[in-house]
């Protein structure tokens, strides 16, 4: 019986083409398997192999007309391979890489009629912009989880290519899409209920079939009672600092942020300040930081009374791939050094 056949896709640092300076670099196509791909062929034990590892920068890959120049080429090579399933990442939670992996497998899936799944963390962007068509293993938010992630990713590969049943996503280990379907049971819906019940009333672990959504209860801020009389503050995430970064904040999973002076600027010069943020272009940003920390327009508003002052530093972190509590800690640490200044407003902008 001959191997199930997978097509498998990565970037340019796990295809070891480079890291960021290789960024930007097209369509690649290898032979057989590279980087966690060897991983993956190993759990499968010769069940399925992968003929053909295609890798792309993630800045090329997220540029929409450079992602379509690849089409014609992608077509072709699926077309020839005929891969029983196509495979892409784990990409954990760096968010260009998600969005890469969620967006190929997508296209596959849907234009070329291959079964698809990729695989990362589950505050990836890319999940909220792909999940519900998509399977997207949940991981490790970094590369650290590598092992951890691989088994669930290479089961649910393997099960796609033979056409296999697909269980519920508590079983199979994928984000779940949002969809709910019906299945026979050999026990009513009542008697399941009561069973859960008393498994809850032992202290004993139990799965409702219906999980319900949570959302984190933050009430607003009053309203300012005059805009002319407030002190206002500007905090971004969109990784705006000085020349050089010499603060050396992260370019994505931040844990701390930056704070620099502005008193007397009426304007951010673009030789003084960039955006490091690893996540979105930062070129127009890079060419005026005002459309990202608008310190010229409130200077402006500074001038004709509509405020009565602008704090004396910016603030600044990065927001991708930065997980819940790391950014709760951040912007509580912001709004304390805030409020003990005497700022009563504060504008936040991102990317």
């Amino acid at each position: 019986m001959d191997k199930l056949k997978a097509v498998h896709y990565i970037n340019q640092f796990y295809a070891g083409i480079g890291g960021e300076e290789k960024a930007d670099i097209g369509l690649l196509s290898f032979t057989g398997c590279k980087g966690p791909g060897m991983a993956l062929e190993k759990i499968w034990n010769e069940e399925m192999c992968i003929t053909k590892t295609l890798a792309c920068g993630d800045n090329f890959i997220n540029n929409e007309e450079k992602f379509r120049s690849i089409l014609p080429e992608l077509d072709e090579i699926v077309n020839k391979e005929r891969p029983d399933v196509f495979i892409a990442g784990p990409a954990f939670n760096a968010g260009r890489y998600g969005v890469a992996c969620a967006k190929i497998c997508d296209y596959v899936r849907s234009r070329l009629g291959i079964p698809s799944v990729s695989a990362m963390h589950t505050e990836n962007p890319a999940v909220s912009m792909y999940v519900k068509n998509n399977y997207i293993i949940a991981t490790p938010e970094t590369a650290s989880g590598m092992r951890d992630a691989l088994p669930a990713l290479a089961g649910l590969a393997l099960k796609l290519a033979k056409k296999e049943k697909v269980g519920p996503a508590r079983l199979e280990g994928y984000i779940p899409t949002g969809f709910r379907r019906n299945e026979y049971n050999d026990k009513t819906g009542a008697v399941r209920c009561v069973e859960m019940l008393l498994k809850k009333l032992r202290n004993e672990s139990y799965n409702t079939e219906i999980p319900l959504r949570k959302f984190e209860g933050v009430p607003a801020a009053p309203p300012l009672k005059s805009a002319s009389n407030a002190i206002v503050a500007v905090v971004t995430t969109g990784g705006l600092v000085p020349k050089g970064n010499p603060d050396r904040l992260r370019q994505a999973f931040s844990v701390t942020y930056g704070k620099y002076n502005i008193e007397g600027l009426r304007t951010l010069a673009p030789d003084d300040y960039e955006s490091i943020h690893g996540g979105y272009d930062t070129t127009i940003v890079n060419e005026d930081p005002n459309r990202l920390v608008p310190i010229d327009e409130l200077r402006i508003l500074e001038q004709e009374g509509k405020v009565k002052g602008i704090y004396k530093e910016f603030f600044t972190t990065c927001g991708i791939g930065t997980n819940v509590r790391n950014s709760t800690d951040i912007g509580a640490r912001i709004a304390v050094e805030l409020k003990n200044s005497g700022v009563d407003a504060a504008i936040l902008t991102s990317t």
